[in-house]
This record gives structure tokens, sequence and C-alpha cells, in this order.
């Protein structure tokens, strides 16, 4: 599975029910806890910098997991 190493903090690419792509930080890894499929929880870049120099946690989402895969071109 592309996405099984997936941590927090990494930039990852969301796929949408449309089949577009949206750069994202992971706030987990893969979470199957609670939810009836696998999901990630993102935020968007501008959320996890606001997070960062606001001292606080990010706020995201649950994404389906297997919409979910590392950026392979982030540094």
């Amino acid at each position: 599975m592309r996405n099984a190493d997936i941590a927090p903090g990494e930039i990852v690419v969301a796929i949408n029910a449309f089949g577009e792509r949206h750069p994202r930080r992971a706030l987990t890894g893969i979470e199957s806890e609670g939810h009836d499929f696998p999901v990630v929880w993102l935020c968007s870049e501008e959320e996890w910098q606001d997070a960062l120099r606001e001292g606080r946690d990010p706020e995201g989402i649950p994404w389906p997991a297997e919409d979910v895969s590392l950026d392979e071109g982030a540094a």
C-alpha cells in the first residue's frame, strides 16, 4: 500500500471525488478506529502553519486513506 508509511506532519496528496489532487498535511497516520473505513486526518498547509505559529493543534478533516498518498515531490 502506497500510503502505509504516512506519518503526522508529512505532506501528502489527497484525491477528491472528481479525481482532483490536493496537497495537504497529514495530522495522523492511517486510522480505522471508530470509522466505517480507514482514514487519514488532513489539514491545509495554511492551517498547519497557522497552528504552528499560534502554538495550537491544527484542525483537520478525515479523508479516505485509499485516496491519500505521500507527496513524492515534497522535500
